[in-house]
């Protein structure tokens, strides 16, 4: 590292050689180069290429950016509750002429007539039929038979269809942008935010007025907003808002000035971090679902979106994270709707005053294609619905992982470190019931246990062992864990009802062997057997190495039926279980009766007559040659 005159870090000098190759002349000349590698430097002596305050922006810039900002951030807030904001926007003329050109263009506007009327008539039927003759094109007898009840509903029909789908719309068109002007009068608010960011944060002047009127909005606003510098080494949040205190525990001094990652623990998964990781560096939008710890140990999910935000010169300057807690609220899909229109409203680009280059370095926006063209709500389902992909996850229990924030962390959640639970003691022994049963099932007869199927007899037979057992279904697209033993979550962590249902993969992670995957998944493919170690992390993140043995069962007709995953924790064996789990791959049945287990899915249990198939032909007929067309 070389620190400069002023004692700021500048640079690091990297000396890389190929050891294999290195001689004594190379060695020698590689100690020497070492010792005389500058570690110091003049501050003169080396201008900086990119400087914070190189841009000097008057306060008209300022005032102008701080307005077209709040502009956009008063649209995000009416988006949070679209009904209070066009019932409060419907008082003002401006507003309300400004709507109703806008519904004009797709004839919409009669419904916010009947609507804003229908306020006037408190009750009167005469007013109420005379509304369904003006607007809902009723005969004068038809309209006569409309009470101001059913107005009434009519109304609210109309309002609901107004607020939640032609509101939002107008909010991001460009009839709204006088109205929001004319209600934000001048820029004399923006002083009044200086005292909301971190207090040994300097804001870019180019960008004072983007900042403090988005920190005037979010500060308040039901959500957990942060924001932080990306030019910055370590990308410190210099604001959080108050909901974020709120869910986190965390104030703004314990806070600000933090990389977001000291939320993070033992149970936060390593591939939702590789998630958040990959899209900073590339600069695109981030949606995932991460486990995350409050202030006093808790640990709740965490759905986190972060926008990544460019100036117009194309310099990466800051990222807006938005946290959304998951939980069992009955209003969950309306929350996520309203996280959707929000993160719409987001800036990705904000205009500066200025063509400088001495700001910081240009920075290309990198996507991907699998999420090129998808929408902010698709992109937000897809994070609450699915893990992350763990193949590109560090390893999360490295020390090194928490390195910089963890004494700090065992003295905020009382010592709940990344340490590895102990493990029930168990009697490996197998019960007398379990070798009865694998004995005849290998023997091809049906024992009496079991409730007359093959599967059945199996799971009574491994149900109660200490041993991790999972039995997958061939038959069944997506190599699922179709059932899992009790001793599965002893080995992993992992209940039933998180295994069941799940491919097994999820028990992969940044230190799983891609060779040994490869060999698991010719076996599986292939019906081999085999007997492995690998790489797999416990749900609370830790890693061990798995003992897992692949048994394939055919049934009587040869047909690849069943797979039987047996899982061990190497490291934790004792001589009794080794011997007992020797005992139990040669015990686990390879074979079965056809007829002892009905197949789950069959293919040609549905019969279906000559007019329903020509019916289904003709229909699709129809679609295909219009997608021909």
């Amino acid at each position: 590292p070389v620190h400069d005159s002023n004692g700021e870090y500048r640079y690091s000098i990297g000396i890389l050689s190929w050891k294999e190759k290195q001689n004594a002349d190379e060695k020698a000349s590689l100690e020497k180069l070492r010792a005389i590698m500058p570690k110091k430097m003049p501050a003169d002596s080396q201008p900086k290429e990119f400087v914070g305050d190189a841009v000097t922006v008057d306060s008209d810039a300022k005032g102008k950016q701080f307005k077209a900002s709040m502009i956009k951030f008063t649209k995000l807030l009416w988006t949070i509750d679209t009904e209070a904001s066009l019932e409060k926007l419907m008082d003002t003329k401006q507003a309300k002429d400004a709507f109703h050109k806008f519904l004009k263009k797709t004839y919409e506007h009669t419904q916010l007539d009947f609507w804003l009327e229908s306020r006037n008539f408190d009750g009167d039927n005469d007013a109420a039929s005379k509304l369904c003759e003006k607007y809902l094109g009723m005969s004068a007898s038809e309209a006569a038979t409309m009470g101001s009840a059913a107005v009434e509903a009519k109304a609210a029909e109309f309002y609901q269809v107004l607020a939640n789908d032609s509101f939002p719309k107008f909010i991001k068109s460009k009839y709204i942008d006088p109205v929001v002007e004319t209600m934000l009068g001048d820029d004399s608010r923006m002083d009044g935010s200086k005292g909301l960011v971190w207090e040994k944060y300097k804001v870019p002047a180019d960008m004072e007025g983007f900042v403090f009127s988005f920190v005037a909005v979010a500060e308040t606003f039901p959500a957990c907003i942060v924001i932080s510098d990306m030019s910055i080494p370590g990308n410190p949040m210099f604001f959080i808002n108050q909901e974020f205190s709120k869910i986190t525990g965390y104030s703004k001094k314990d806070a600000q000035g933090r990389n977001c990652r000291f939320l993070q623990g033992p149970l936060t998964e390593p591939a939702s971090v590789a998630v958040i990781q990959d899209t900073l560096r590339r600069g695109v939008d981030c949606y995932v679902r991460i486990t995350n710890y409050r202030k006093n140990g808790e640990t709740f999910q965490n759905l986190l979106s972060m926008r990544p935000v460019h100036d117009s010169n194309g310099v990466y300057r800051f990222c807006i994270g938005v946290q959304f807690e998951v939980d069992a609220s009955t209003d969950l899909k309306k929350r996520l709707k309203k996280l959707g229109l929000l993160l719409q409203l987001l800036p990705s680009e904000i205009e500066v005053s200025h063509k400088s280059d001495k700001v910081g370095p240009k920075h290309r926006k990198k996507k991907t294609a699998a999420d090129q063209g998808k929408s902010e709500d698709q992109l937000i389902s897809q994070a609450m619905d699915k893990i992350a992909d763990a193949s590109e996850a560090g390893d999360m229990q490295g020390g090194a992982r928490f390195a910089d924030h963890h004494q700090q962390m065992l003295e905020e959640i009382g010592g709940a470190a990344a340490m590895e639970p102990a493990m029930e003691t168990a009697d490996f022994k197998l019960p007398a019931t379990t070798l009865s049963i694998l004995k005849e099932l290998q023997k091809g007869t049906m024992p009496s246990e079991g409730g007359g199927t093959w599967l059945g007899a199996l799971k009574t037979a491994v149900e109660e062992i200490p041993h991790a057992v999972a039995i997958t279904d061939m038959k069944v697209p997506g190599v699922h864990v179709a059932w899992c033993n009790g001793g599965f979550q002893r080995v992993t962590g992992y209940p039933k009802d998180e295994t069941e249902g799940r491919n097994c993969r999820f028990l992969q992670g940044g230190g799983t062997e891609p060779d040994v995957v490869t060999k698991m998944v010719r076996a599986l493919r292939y019906a081999k057997e085999l007997v492995i170690d690998v790489y797999n992390y416990r749900a609370e993140g830790l890693r061990f190495t798995n003992d897992l043995s692949l048994i394939p069962v055919h049934d009587s007709n040869g047909e690849y039926r069943y797979s039987i995953g047996l899982l061990s924790h190497k490291e934790k064996q004792t001589p009794d279980e080794t011997k007992a789990l020797k005992e139990l791959r040669e015990l686990l049945p390879r074979k079965m009766p056809a007829s002892a287990q009905p197949k789950e899915f069959e293919h040609d249990t549905v019969q279906v007559d000559s007019d329903a198939k020509a019916k289904q032909f003709k229909a699709s007929m129809v679609k295909f040659t219009k997608l021909l067309w």
